[in-house]
C-alpha cells in the first residue's frame, strides 16, 4: 500500500479494497493473486493502447482509498510502491527476483511470530530514546550499529564501475530492530520530520566513525540541519580538506520548502568547499527544478518503475543540466536496463542493489 500503515484499518477499508480488487480483475480480465493482506499480484494482458489509462485507473482508486481512511497519511505516499509494473516479455527474470524476495521476507516473518506486535504511531517520546540510545552507546558504536553506506559509482559504457564515492545514512531498518520494533514510523507526518532532524544530528556525531578516513562521500541531511550547533561542531570538527570531500544531499521537495534556508546553506558550504547533491529527483518531476539556480553539483534520479519510458522525454532537460555543471547520478538502480538507459542519456553515475552485485 505504498508505505501506508494499515494496522488501525476498520473493516470498512478491507471491504473497498477487496471490491476494488474485484472490480479490477473482471475489467480486464486479470488473474489475480493474493500474497499477502495488502499485496496482489495481478496477470493481465497489457498493451500500449490501454498501458496508461489501466495503471491511471488502479492508482487513482488506491488514492481514493488512502484519502478516505487514511487521510493524515496522504502526503507520505510512495507512488512507486503503490503499482509495480513488471513487462514479462523482458523482465521475467525481474519478476521472478521480486517474487523470490517477497517469499523470502514472508517466510521469515512467519516463521518468526513471536516478534510480531501490534504497531503503535510514533511519538515525541520516541524521539528522547534514540537521543537516550546514542548517548548509552556512543558515537563509535551508533556508526557501528546503524549507519550503513552504499557506493555510488562511475561506469562508461563498456567498462567495469569505479567507485566515485560513498553515500552514509542512518539505517531505518536497524532502528526499527533495536529502538522502534513498537512503532509504525510511516505515516508519522511533522513528528517523522522532527526525527529525521535528531537523526541529522546523530549522524554528524557519528560522522568520524563512520568515516575515518575521511574519503570521499556524500550525506543526506534536511535543510534546517545546517543551521544546527551539532553541524556547527561539525565544521570546526572537520578540517577544510576533508569537508572538500563531502557532497551534502538535501531532497528536492525540502529545498523547495526552505528554499531561502537553502540558499544560505549552499553559501555556507560551497565556502568551505563542499558540494550540494539535490536528492530524490523523481522522473516525472525532471526538468521542473532549475538545478543550474540551485547550484547544484549533483542532481540524484530515482530510478523506478516506468522510468524507461519517461527519462528520454526529458532528454533536453537532462543535457542542459549536465551542460551547466550538474552531474546527474541515477539511484536505486535494480537492474541493467538502468545503466543502458542512462549511457543513452550521458549519464555515466549510478547507484543501487543492482550496483552492489557488480561491485
Amino acid at each position: 500500500m505504498g508505505g501506508v500503515a494499515t494496522d488501525d484499518a476498520d473493516k470498512g477499508f478491507w471491504d473497498d479494497l477487496s471490491e476494488m480488487i474485484q472490480g479490477f480483475k473482471y475489467r480486464h480480465n486479470a488473474n489475480v493473486f493474493t500474497l499477502s493482506q495488502t499485496d496482489y499480484a495481478a496477470l493481465v494482458r497489457m498493451t500500449e493502447f490501454n498501458q496508461v489509462s489501466m495503471l491511471t485507473d488502479a492508482k487513482v482508486e488506491l488514492l481514493r482509498l488512502i484519502q478516505q481512511y487514511f487521510p493524515d497519511q496522504f502526503g507520505m505516499i510512495d507512488q512507486s510502491r503503490l503499482l509495480r509494473p513488471i513487462d514479462l516479455r523482458f523482465k521475467k527474470q525481474n519478476a521472478l527476483r521480486f517474487l523470490e524476495r517477497f517469499v523470502e521476507q514472508e517466510t521469515k516473518t512467519k516463521t518468526q511470530p513471536s516478534k510480531r506486535r501490534r504497531l503503535r504511531r510514533l511519538a515525541e517520546p520516541d524521539i528522547e530514546r534514540v537521543i537516550e540510545v546514542t548517548e548509552g552507546i556512543g558515537a563509535a558504536a551508533f556508526a557501528k550499529v546503524f549507519i550503513r553506506a552504499q557506493t555510488i559509482t562511475e561506469i562508461l559504457p563498456g567498462a567495469p564501475p569505479i567507485e566515485v564515492m560513498q553515500e552514509y545514512f542512518v539505517a531505518m531498518d536497524a532502528l526499527k530492530s533495536h529502538v522502534f520494533a513498537d512503532v509504525e514510523l510511516r505515516g508519522s507526518g511533522n513528528l517523522f520530520n522532527q526525527l529525521t532532524i535528531t537523526l541529522d544530528r546523530l549522524m554528524l556525531n557519528s560522522y568520524q566513525a563512520a568515516n575515518p578516513s575521511q574519503s570521499q562521500c556524500s550525506i543526506n541531511l534536511n535543510v534546517e540541519s545546517v543551521f544546527t550547533r551539532t553541524f556547527e561542531e561539525f565544521l570546526k570538527n572537520t578540517g577544510d580538506r576533508a569537508f572538500e570531500n563531502i557532497a551534502f544531499e538535501f531532497r528536492q521537495a525540502n529545498v523547495l520548502q526552505q528554499f531561502d534556508e537553502y540558499e544560505v546553506a549552499t553559501n555556507l558550504i560551497k565556502s568551505k568547499g563542499g558540494t550540494v547533491a539535490i536528492d530524490a529527483v523523481f522522473p516525472e518531476t525532471v526538468g521542473i527544478v532549475n538545478m543550474e539556480r540551485l547550484r547544484a553539483d549533483y542532481a540524484k534520479i530515482f530510478w523506478r518503475q516506468g522510468a524507461e519510458q519517461l527519462l528520454p522525454e526529458y532528454e533536453d532537460n537532462l543535457t542542459a543540466m549536465q551542460e551547466s555543471g550538474t552531474q546527474i547520478i541515477l539511484a536505486r538502480v535494480d537492474d541493467e536496463t538502468a545503466v543502458d538507459v542512462g549511457h543513452d542519456l550521458g549519464i555515466n553515475m549510478f547507484q543501487g542493489f543492482y550496483i552492489d552485485d557488480l561491485l
